[in-house]
């Protein structure tokens, strides 16, 4: 409140000075200034018995009289703009005082009967008033800044930060350790093997009569014999006939040793699954600690301030949203880390009215020479009190998507589940799983790999990163045999490139006019290793162009030796514009290569790109 007082004031003060500059006898530069000042739309009391104040102190009585009318008259029409259209326009203003300056003076000449005979020095003070508004307006807007500071950085910012990076080094430290310890062990080594080898023969032959005869000597036949069993169940997981006879004929407790030998093999293919199994959660706890290091070193990447840059741009804005009868205060310009500038104001009505955001889009467009658009989580409506609206640079490109599915033969649901989100970075996601098998297992588990893509996106994970996490989550994951393939599109929608990220997902289609690419794809499916392996293909896309996404059922219903270019020629025959339209097309022509017969899943997922 201090800093609106000390503005009012100081715009009082300024009219009261303008009194002080003449020209020829005449003050076109009081009734000018007097009439911006009324636009500002506050401490309009103030300004007029300083103003008045001044005039009496300073000009000739006369001279006062006709000023303090002119400004009167020029106020009332100002406020009966503001009464019709909530506003009032600066050349409303300016046209105003003009006429009524000039007006009165002549007027006033005509009374007195003290005709000077200057009608073109009455003229040009008119002039100069209409002119003088249109500056003092701008230069009104300029005081704000003079009291109104913004914000100064935290000061321990820059410790903060340091503080984050060295966070994110030391997870990345400890999952580098982590990632370095033992590889997955596929068979035992020759240590592991002589161990087993004197497990069996403690827990036999220590026992046995005739011990002393079979060991005695390095070259005794019992040696070759049980080396050559347990060789056999090693390779084959049980003993082989010829090595069941050998060592039979060596030694009188061979059913003994046998059944010691299966024992002793089985608790170490045991022992190695857990020792592997303790591996891949090591891997899990690395990937997740590098992941955390990108987000905390992420977190570090500020959007830059652009708001004590930009000052002229954001003083026009003010103007003329004022122009607009909206008043802006604790403005924001931002570069975001894409290079794409964000604006965040509060605005509020000027008369108390209601007035459209759109209205305001506009001004900021046209302030900052960019296309913006409002952002979708901002109200539609500007009223009494201030509000948050916030404003982003809008993406050269829209897109819309359609989806058509058909279910197996008997299955009460489709496994097939997707996604299209489009985020605040002006990028488009496209995300299509497919779970293994069908019906309400498979659909329950490709909701769960979408619903988790989705919040470790929106967490701010990149794809790769996210996917990786995702896939770790899914091996641990205490079902057996259960996968779900994993299709994402990111189109750019900014620029139009896109970008393909395909875990054991089906070849997707970019069909520009008449023409259409195929992006294959040849890995496993999420949760089917640990080494994840993804497929990562780019492309670019524009205006009239569409992206298709379909699953492994759609393809394979082609019975073709090639779907992937039958699929080609379909698409290249197809002439609908409308995405929904496209995808049931899709299916209706695939249909076509079995009777109708759907003895899988299949889901088509179609978005279009148009230039806005």
């Amino acid at each position: 409140m201090k800093k609106e007082s000390y503005r009012q004031l100081l715009v009082a003060l300024i009219g009261a000075l303008m009194c002080r500059f003449g020209i020829y006898g005449y003050y076109p530069f009081v009734p000018a200034y007097y009439a911006a000042a009324l636009l500002c739309g506050e401490g309009r009391l103030l300004l007029t018995g300083v103003t008045f104040a001044g005039m009496a102190l300073t000009l000739p009585v006369t001279a006062t009289v006709r000023y303090a009318i002119g400004m009167i008259i020029t106020w009332m029409v100002v406020k009966i703009c503001e009464w019709i259209d909530h506003k009032c326009l600066t050349v409303t203003a300016a046209i105003a005082s003009a006429v009524v300056t000039v007006s009165l003076n002549i007027c006033g000449e005509l009374l007195t009967n003290t005709v000077r005979g200057d009608l073109p020095v009455k003229l040009m003070e008119g002039v100069i008033c209409f002119a003088s508004v249109f500056v003092f307006a701008r230069l009104l807007y300029w005081l704000p800044l003079l009291v109104e500071r913004l914000p100064e950085p935290h000061a321990d910012r820059g410790t903060d930060e340091n503080r984050l990076m060295g966070y994110a080094d030391s997870f990345g430290e400890l999952a580098q350790l982590f990632s370095g310890m033992n590889t997955v062990k596929k068979d035992f080594t020759s240590e592991e093997m002589g161990k087993i080898h004197n497990e069996i023969t403690g827990h036999i032959c220590t026992s046995c009569a005739q011990c002393t005869l079979c060991w005695e000597k390095s070259d005794a036949p019992m040696y070759q014999a049980l080396a050559g069993y347990l060789t056999s169940i090693h390779q084959a997981g049980k003993a082989a006939k010829e090595a069941k006879e050998q060592l039979e004929q060596h030694c009188i407790r061979s059913e003994a040793l046998a059944m010691e030998a299966t024992r002793v093999f089985e608790r170490a293919r045991l022992n190695l699954a857990w020792y592997n199994r303790l591996l891949e959660n090591r891997a899990v706890i690395a990937e997740q600690m590098e992941a955390m290091a990108y987000i905390m070193q992420d977190c570090t990447k500020d959007a830059i301030d652009l708001t004590k840059k930009e000052k002229p741009a954001l003083t026009t804005l003010r103007y003329l949203a004022k122009e607009q009868g909206i008043l802006l205060q604790n403005i924001r310009l931002m570069e975001k880390k894409n290079g794409r500038i964000t604006l965040s104001v509060e605005a509020r009505s000027k008369q108390g009215n209601c007035i459209s955001a759109k209205d305001l889009t506009k001004v900021v467009e046209r302030a900052l020479d960019l296309d913006m658009v409002l952002h979708r989580d901002s109200k539609s409506l500007i009223g009494k009190l201030p509000g948050p609206f916030v404003f982003e640079e809008d993406t050269l490109y829209h897109s819309t998507y359609g989806i058509a599915r058909l279910i197996r033969d008997g299955a009460a649901v489709s496994g097939d589940n997707f996604s299209y989100v489009e985020n605040h970075d002006g990028q488009a996601l496209l995300m299509l799983s497919d779970g293994m098998g069908s019906g309400s297992s498979a659909c329950k588990e490709s909701e769960m790999v979408l619903e988790l893509m989705e919040r470790f996106l929106e967490a701010g994970f990149s794809e790769e990163t996210a996917l990786r996490m995702l896939n770790a989550a899914c091996v641990l994951h205490d079902q057996e045999d259960s996968y779900s393939t994993m299709d994402i599109c990111e189109i750019d929608l900014y620029q139009g490139d896109v970008a393909f990220y395909k875990i054991g997902a089906a070849a997707a289609f970019i069909k520009r006019g008449e023409e259409a690419e195929c992006i294959p794809c040849a890995n496993l499916p999420v949760g089917a290793d640990m080494e994840l392996q993804i497929e990562t293909k780019h492309s670019h896309v524009s205006g009239g162009d569409y992206v298709i996404l379909m699953t492994d059922g759609v393809l394979e219903h082609l019975h073709v030796p090639l779907p992937e270019q039958t699929m080609c020629e379909i698409l290249e025959s197809i002439h609908q514009s409308n995405p929904n339209e496209m995808a049931k097309k899709i299916l209706e022509r695939v249909s076509l290569f079995t009777g109708g017969q759907v003895r899988d899943d299949m889901t088509v997922l179609v978005a279009g790109i148009w230039e806005k």
